[in-house]
């Protein structure tokens, strides 16, 4: 298995992609817009799940007290914004002008959250965690995205929380 950072990079590249090339469609092309914004929601609710339920409760445990607590909060913030954005991209029509104007902006709220993690956190991350223990949070990760796409990506309860407990009593 992946470590965590392998993992979520990999989800990174993923949603970049998709993004670059909603921003390459224009108002006329409404069904791609539409299955696309459909797959970024995926993705981004996803990832966001692991990191907010798996990797964040680590690093914060890890850095708790320290100046690199403070990348827990901002990552954390930035993904509520997010979560203000795509419901507004979701609902403008994809005929409209302000459709694309939304689209630009998740898009750089996202690409923005991608460099500091990975330029950042993901750093910051690599020092603290010895190797086996990112492949540990790589697997609980990878469990968890497991069982929500077997369960139709639909919120999970008891298993999510055992999880996240498990990746806070690791370390």
């Amino acid at each position: 298995m992946p470590n965590a950072i392998t993992l979520l990079k990999s989800d990174h590249a993923t949603v970049k992609r998709l993004l670059r090339e909603l921003s390459e469609t224009t108002e006329r092309g409404v069904k791609i817009r539409e299955t696309l914004v459909a797959q970024i929601e995926r993705e981004i609710k996803m990832h966001s799940q692991l990191e907010e339920e798996v990797f964040y409760p680590a690093f914060k445990a890890k850095t708790r007290g320290s100046d690199a607590e403070d990348l827990f909060y901002e990552a954390a913030e930035e993904h509520h914004v997010v979560d203000m954005v795509l419901p507004a991209l979701k609902s403008a029509s994809p005929k409209s002008h302000e459709f694309s104007a939304k689209a630009k902006v998740l898009k750089d709220l996202i690409e923005h959250h991608i460099r500091e993690e990975e330029g950042q956190m993901f750093q910051r991350a690599r020092s603290l965690f010895s190797d086996e223990q990112l492949r540990e949070l790589g697997d609980l990760m990878q469990a968890r995205k497991d069982s929500a796409e077997a369960m139709g990506n639909n919120p999970l309860t008891a298993k999510a929380t055992a999880i996240a407990n498990a990746a806070e009593e690791v370390w």
